[in-house]
């Protein structure tokens, strides 16, 4: 049985899971949230709590790194000087929850992720066009908004064009018995539709390698300003060893305070790079048609 075209809703969820899971933004109940941050209800799930586990786990990865250095110049300290170590403890979560810059991050990424999975929700409008056609609709909707007034009166004819031969698939769909011609007609509908689904496939793995690229480069710049304030307070203070909270089960003067300070005050930190904002140009756009570009081919429900 060919595919059924009333899929555009599963078009659109199956691009939300794939981009998701994929980043590990998974909920314990098994649905997923677009939001890094906690707090923050859609609809694809009822909170973002879990969803922060990842860039939790990435702080924590960063922030053992860095113990564990410690912990290692602290052995050849304890062979030149046998006093106690001072020893000072971070909270991992504090310093997640206060860290302004943090936020400020993903909620540019997310706003960046929102757009982008606009972008492809809206394309799931146009699948029964031709390959051409349909690729001249990824680069006018990748064009900055509002459109002009020729770019959007094409696309407003490339979707009446693509809701014709939708209605027509659809009807022919639900014909029992079908004519030779008529069912080269569904057979060709169907072949357009495919052949979009496989684009849309394409459109959805760019947008998750981006936004993994984005995220990553945005951590890391974050989590080097963690470990320079780090430094900088046990440096302070003369603190010989800096480990995570979770880590300790007793003892460590907490600096969490101190740290979280000194990240958003930036004193004396070198500033992170900001994130790229600027959405890159999607895969497979090809070679784009001209004004009329497969316009009869894509016109069957005349």
């Amino acid at each position: 049985m060919p595919r059924s075209p009333g899929c555009r809703a599963e078009l659109r969820r199956g691009a939300r899971r794939i981009i998701l899971m994929t980043l590990g933004h998974e909920t314990t109940r098994g649905r997923y949230c677009p939001s890094i941050r906690s707090g923050r209800q859609s609809a694809e799930g009822p909170t973002g709590e879990s969803c922060m586990r990842h860039t939790l786990w990435s702080f924590a990865r960063a922030l053992t790194a860095l113990a564990l250095v410690s912990i290692n110049a602290l052995g050849a300290y304890a062979q030149d000087d046998p006093a106690r170590p001072k020893i000072a403890i971070v909270s991992l979560a504090r310093v997640q929850a206060g860290y302004t810059k943090l936020h400020e991050q993903e909620d540019a990424l997310g706003a960046w992720l929102d757009q982008r999975r606009s972008f492809h929700d809206e394309l799931t409008n146009f699948v029964f066009l031709p390959k051409r056609d349909f690729e001249e609709v990824v680069a006018l909707m990748d064009k900055p908004r509002p459109l002009d007034a020729t770019d959007q009166a094409r696309l407003d004819e490339l979707r009446r064009i693509s809701d014709k031969n939708e209605a027509r698939f659809s009807t022919l769909r639900s014909t029992a018995t079908r004519s030779a011609d008529e069912t080269a007609e569904f057979n060709a509908l169907q072949d357009l539709y495919d052949a979009s689904v496989a684009t849309l496939r394409t459109v959805q793995q760019s947008i998750v390698n981006d936004l993994g690229t984005r995220r990553e480069t945005a951590l890391a710049g974050l989590m080097d300003t963690v470990q320079q304030a780090v430094d900088k307070t046990a440096r302070d203070f003369g603190y010989d060893l800096v480990l995570d909270a979770d880590m300790v089960f007793f003892g460590g003067d907490d600096i969490t305070d101190v740290v979280i300070e000194l990240l958003n005050s930036g004193t004396g930190l070198a500033e992170p790079a900001p994130t790229p904002t600027a959405p890159e140009q999607p895969a497979e756009q090809g070679q784009q048609g001209g004004a009329g570009g497969g316009q009869q081919t894509g016109d069957q429900g005349g």
